[in-house]
């Protein structure tokens, strides 16, 4: 039994790094190129090193030239407002459904569910209209309250965090004569910070990289960092190793959140498969 054992922790560790391997492969070439000079692109491999880490050159042009810094910050306001407000909205739909029994319950999950199955290119006529007549195009608030929406990956996850929540907690703070609404903010709320966290990262690199939305909704003076790069890599005459440090510049803040948030993803994937 212990031989079983100890060849399947071999196995899962070798597995694993091999899958680390396959993922990092790529981003180094990519990192290679954003630091080398343009006559060092063209004479090396693209495995080749550069002479020189400090060649900053390629990463401020494309800031300054593909407004890659400012397309970033629209990217923040815009993540930071409709992912709080998704988070909030999310969290109160998750209460309501797990904590109360009402008429019409089962039929607003099934409706939640459905929309899994939506795509969101199919509804894109009716909502661009709507953001038309209230004069939201090309502003960034349309965006932030298309991303603010309910999800139903996300009730699903705060709801199976919930089930770990005894209610014996609510029924406590009810005799005391605390209101549902301080029960939540002040008890629920605090307790699903490892949920929040892991809809924060999941939703926020999905909505990170969604080019659709941005694209459809803003135009040339507001766009999002996505947009931004797609625009500045389709242009044939863009040297490929500006267009690499475009893109390097694209990965860092994704990899630095999730650097310092992976462990209450964890928890909170955990979390959510226990029920």
């Amino acid at each position: 039994m212990n031989k079983e054992t100890k060849t399947y922790k071999v196995l899962r560790y070798v597995f694993l790094i091999a899958a680390c391997i396959f993922v990092i492969i790529p981003l180094i070439p990519l990192v290679f190129m954003a630091f080398k000079t343009g006559a060092e692109y063209s004479s090396t491999s693209v495995l080749t090193p550069p002479k020189y880490w400090l060649n900053l050159y390629n990463f401020a042009y494309a800031i300054k030239v593909g407004k890659l810094g400012k397309a970033l910050m629209n990217t923040a306001i815009i993540l930071g407002i409709s992912i709080s407000i998704q988070i909030m909205f999310t969290t109160m739909v998750s209460y309501v459904l797990h904590r109360f029994e009402f008429t019409g319950k089962k039929l607003i999950f099934s409706l939640f569910m459905m929309t899994m199955f939506i795509p969101i290119v199919t509804t894109q006529t009716i909502v661009f209209q709507i953001i038309y007549r209230m004069g939201l195009v090309n502003k960034m608030l349309s965006v932030i309250l298309l991303y603010s929406g309910v999800g139903i990956v996300g009730i699903y996850v705060i709801l199976n965090l919930l089930a770990t929540i005894p209610k014996e907690l609510d029924e406590s703070a009810l005799m005391d004569g605390a209101s549902y609404y301080r029960i939540f903010r002040s008890i629920i709320f605090p307790l699903l910070k490892p949920g929040c966290t892991t809809l924060l990262i999941i939703n926020g690199i999905g909505l990170y990289n969604d080019f659709y939305i941005p694209n459809l909704y803003l135009r040339k003076d507001v766009q999002t960092f996505t947009v931004a790069l797609y625009k500045f890599f389709g242009n044939t005459a863009t040297p490929f190793e500006i267009v690499a440090a475009a893109i390097l510049l694209g990965i860092i803040p994704i990899g630095i959140v999730f650097l310092f948030l992976q462990k209450h993803i964890f928890y909170g994937l955990a979390g959510a498969v226990k029920s």
